[in-house]
């Protein structure tokens, strides 16, 4: 159900999860410069001078594939389950009125289906995932590298922010029966 208490922490999960695909880009650019031994070097700006001892580790990749590009490709799902959580109603009501003229049946069921997704389980699920993997990330700078990138801590703040606002809106939506709440 979607009360405007769920729907103010949507929006700021959205947010975050804008701002950390933003920052995991910019550590993704830094750690593609160093794996690739280009012409092309890209230190990132670190108030903490640890972002170039943390980006140039051998932790820097995970089964091949950098950290940073792990990042993005967290938060933009995050971001795009999100977005889809806002616009699923409208499309499932559109859906219903395209349907109206052909097969009203598959398409009643379709948008319950959709209506009833439990978005705010999967956004739980990924940034619960999420914030797990950056306590690993963090421990590996404080036990292993002994330095902190600025960066990975700016960013292991956005996802323990994404990951405490999407438990904050679960309990909202996962009453469907229940009146609104602020």
């Amino acid at each position: 159900m979607t009360t405007p208490r769920t729907l103010k922490l949507r929006m700021a999960i959205g947010l975050l999860a804008l701002l950390g695909l933003l920052v995991a880009i910019y550590l993704s650019i830094a750690e593609l410069s160093y794996l690739t031994n280009s012409d092309f070097s890209f230190d990132p700006v670190c108030p903490s001078k640890g972002c170039g001892t943390v980006n140039q580790s051998r932790y820097v990749t995970m089964f091949g594939i950098p950290i940073g590009v792990i990042g993005a490709i967290g938060y933009l799902a995050i971001l795009a389950i999100d977005l889809g959580w806002m616009t699923r109603r409208r499309l499932a009501a559109a859906l219903v009125e395209r349907g109206r003229s052909s097969s009203r049946g598959l398409v009643q069921a379709l948008r319950r289906r959709l209506a009833a997704l439990p978005v705010g389980l999967v956004l739980i699920g990924l940034s619960g995932f999420g914030f797990l993997f950056t306590l690993f990330l963090i421990y590996l700078e404080l036990f292993k590298i002994h330095d902190v990138c600025f960066w990975c801590m700016v960013s292991a703040g956005l996802m323990t922010a994404t990951f405490a606002l999407s438990l904050a809106a679960w309990p909202a939506e996962r009453l469907p029966g229940a009146p609104a709440r602020r």
